[in-house]
C-alpha cells in the first residue's frame, strides 16, 4: 500500500457458491487473495474468503501505519539536531493520518460486527479470527492517534524553532548596528564626506583617522563581549 490514495470502494455480493466483487481501481488485498487462489491456498467458502480479505486489508494498513510511524520518527529526531522539515511537509504526514483514520474507524467497527453476529455462513473459527482482526486494526488506531498527537507536538516545536531562529537574526543585527554606530557617529562629527576630513593635509591624518576608528569598534565589540551580549 502506497498510501490511503491506494484505498477504493470495492462492492461484494455473496451467493451460496459464488462471489461477485468489483471495484474502480486496483485493490491490493484483492490482488492477494487472488494470487492465493491461483496457487491452490485461498479460502475455501464465502466465510474463509471474507476473513482473508479483511486480513489483507489489515496488514496492508498496517504497513502503512509503520511506514507513517517510521517518518515520525526520524522527523523526531531531525527536530532534536534543529533540523527543520521543508515547508508542507508535515502538515501532509498530518493529513495522510487523519485520512487514514476517517477510513479506519467505521472499517473497525464492521470488523467487529460481523465477529459478533451468528452468520450462518461463518464459523467459530471465521468469528474469532474476524475478532482478532478488529482487534489489530483497534491497535492500529491508537497508533494513529499518537502519531496525530506527535505531528501536533513537532508542529508546536518548529514554531519555536522558527521564532527563536529569528531572535537570533534580530539579535545579531542589533549587535552590528550598536558595533558600527561609534564609527558612523565619528564620521559624521569629523565631517568624512567628499569635502574630505580636518587634518588631511596631513600625511598621516587619514591613518590615523582609520586607526581611532578601529579602537572605537574593538572597544565596543570588548564591551559586549565583557556583558556577555556577544
Amino acid at each position: 500500500m502506497s498510501g490511503p490514495t491506494s484505498w477504493w470502494r470495492c462492492a461484494c455480493i455473496w451467493m451460496s457458491r459464488l462471489i461477485v466483487s468489483t471495484r474502480q481501481r486496483k485493490v491490493l488485498a484483492l490482488d492477494d487473495v487472488l494470487g492465493d487462489l491461483k496457487e491452490g491456498n485461498g479460502p475455501t467458502d464465502g466465510g474463509s474468503w471474507l476473513v482473508e480479505v479483511c486480513d489483507a486489508l489489515t496488514d496492508h494498513a498496517s504497513e502503512f501505519i509503520e511506514q507513517l510511524h517510521d517518518r515520525i520518527i526520524d522527523l523526531e529526531d531531525d527536530l532534536l539536531d534543529q533540523q527543520v522539515p521543508p515547508r508542507g511537509f508535515l502538515a501532509l504526514l498530518r493529513k495522510q493520518l487523519i485520512v487514514m483514520r476517517r477510513y479506519m474507524a467505521p472499517q473497525r467497527d464492521v470488523y467487529a460486527r460481523l465477529a459478533s453476529e451468528r452468520l450462518p455462513w461463518m464459523s467459530d473459527d471465521q468469528r474469532r479470527r474476524m475478532q482478532d482482526i478488529a482487534e489489530r486494526l483497534g491497535r492500529g488506531l491508537d497508533e494513529i492517534d499518537s502519531c496525530i498527537a506527535r505531528t501536533a507536538i513537532m508542529s508546536d516545536e518548529i514554531a519555536q524553532i522558527m521564532q527563536e531562529s529569528l531572535a537570533r537574526r534580530t539579535y545579531t543585527m542589533s549587535l552590528m548596528a550598536m558595533v558600527f554606530l561609534p564609527s558612523t557617529f565619528l564620521t559624521g562629527l569629523f565631517g568624512v564626506n567628499l569635502g574630505g576630513i580636518p587634518g588631511n593635509s596631513w600625511h598621516l591624518g587619514f591613518s590615523l583617522f582609520c586607526l581611532m576608528l578601529v579602537v572605537v569598534i574593538g572597544g565596543v565589540a570588548w564591551w559586549l563581549h565583557r556583558s556577555k551580549w556577544l
